[in-house]
């Protein structure tokens, strides 16, 4: 029995290792990214100081014949041909196109999210990071303290143990943040048009916060001057709140047309 699972595990693990591609770029005197795609994003905090770009590919099954030799047949029809993309030129292998912008490195996604299935990310600590999942695509940053600005269309947003400043938008999806601490540099703005915001700050936090909901409703469980029922405290009817927090300090937006708003302690 032993012996079987050992098998599984190594047989899982080359399946899972086919299924994905790395690429890597040196970010030396590199200050900012830019990710451009239609898939899902995840982005974390790496060890080296590189781009470490992990691609998964829409797995089958490797027992699927027909898929296989379908797959075999298309790749000796492209032998001794170069993919050629609408929106710019494979410079990598992996169908992305590199290129530097003075000390910014933007990596454009070239291929159609049906053939993609998500990238893992890893990058160093102090970059600037600008990420577009396009149409159809989640994003989840953890750890990341520098600049982010953030763009989907239909899709959640999900930033965990951030410091921001950050600007985060998407047409449908919830956005949902945990700040590890508040950067009081720049404002913060937080938005979606279907679905919920969802932040969590310290208590100590200071700021100076607008929230709007056309159709929801805003609860808080911070100190707000306006009548409370148990648990969090909730604001109804009212289009926008302006209030301060800790005597205030950065601005903090969030905005929702359809979907409440959250603001906890942490």
């Amino acid at each position: 029995m032993k012996t079987l699972k050992i098998t599984l595990l190594l047989f899982l693990c080359t399946f899972i290792a086919q299924a994905q591609e790395t690429y890597k770029h040196s970010l030396s005197g590199i200050k900012k990214i830019k990710i451009i795609t239609d898939t899902s994003i995840d982005l974390t905090v790496g060890n080296s100081n590189e781009l470490v770009l992990n691609i998964s590919k829409n797995k089958h099954s490797q027992y699927d014949e027909h898929h296989n030799e379908k797959k075999k047949s298309r790749k000796n029809k492209a032998k001794g041909l170069k993919p050629l993309y609408s929106i710019g030129n494979d410079n990598t292998g992996h169908g992305l196109e590199v290129t530097k912008d003075g000390r910014t490195l933007i990596v454009k996604d070239l291929q159609s999210f049906m053939k993609r299935n998500g990238f893992s990310i890893q990058i160093p600590k102090g970059i600037d990071v600008y990420l577009n999942s396009g149409n159809l695509g989640h994003v989840k940053v953890t750890g990341i303290t520098s600049e982010l600005e953030i763009k989907t269309n239909v899709g959640h947003i999900n930033l965990v143990n951030i410091s921001g400043p950050v600007t985060a938008s998407t047409s449908t999806g919830n956005v949902t943040v945990v700040f590890a601490t508040v950067n009081q540099s720049s404002p913060i703005s937080l938005s979606t048009a279907t679905g919920d915001v969802d932040v969590s700050l310290a208590s100590s936090t200071k700021a100076n916060l607008s929230l709007k909901t056309t159709m929801g409703t805003v609860f808080t469980d911070f100190d707000f001057k306006a009548p409370s029922s148990k648990g969090l405290k909730q604001y109804g009817n009212s289009r926008k709140i302006d209030s301060k927090i800790n005597n205030g300090g950065v601005k903090i937006s969030l905005k929702s047309a359809t979907g409440n708003i959250y603001l906890r302690k942490k």
